[in-house]
């Protein structure tokens, strides 16, 4: 099985440019947007957070958030050389992980798995919901970590993916079946 991959670009799959409008793709299909993304101490340190999720994400029965992160910081350490740190705030509600404490442990404990430091749990202005905040440091211990996790998180996702979607062969059967 072809694990999938996200793809990260710039507006209208311009490539990516460090600081802009970063758009996350599964194929053609549009997953999210992070806008703006800011970078600073000379182009060293990412900040992500304000992910908007399109349609399909935010219905989907899968969080596919997690996968999203991850695939940023691999784009990133693999892309911009200059990137040493992603610092990330996580605020946005994801139902499908369970009440606010649960979703925090859950963001948490992924950003352990993959190395990064100064993970804070606070509350949020929205009762019963908390921020996840943190950084993730490019070396080859946090790269290694990133990579097992990253492995499940596309194992799981394209195994959703597989029977949310059906087939392109498939989808060319009914519609030969419905136009008869």
């Amino acid at each position: 099985m072809n694990l999938r991959r996200l793809q990260i670009t710039g507006p209208f799959g311009s490539p990516y440019r460090l600081g802009g409008v970063m758009n996350i793709l599964d194929g053609e299909a549009l997953l999210g947007t992070i806008d703006p993304v800011p970078v600073s101490n000379g182009g060293s340190v990412v900040h992500i957070e304000h992910f908007r999720p399109a349609t399909m994400v935010s219905d989907a029965q899968i969080h596919i958030g997690r996968l999203i992160f991850l695939e940023i910081c691999q784009f990133l350490a693999d892309g911009f050389q200059q990137v040493q740190t992603v610092s990330f705030t996580f605020t946005r509600r994801v139902d499908i992980l369970g009440g606010g404490s649960q979703q925090a442990a859950a963001r948490a404990e992924t950003m352990e798995r993959i190395g990064a430091v100064g993970v804070s749990i606070t509350p949020h202005a929205m009762a019963g919901h908390f921020v996840v905040s943190g950084q993730w440091h490019y070396n080859r211990e946090n790269l290694r970590a990133l990579g097992v996790v990253l492995v499940e998180e596309r194992l799981r996702y394209t195994k959703w993916a597989l029977q949310a979607r059906p087939a392109p062969g498939v989808l060319k059967g009914l519609r030969s079946l419905l136009v008869r």
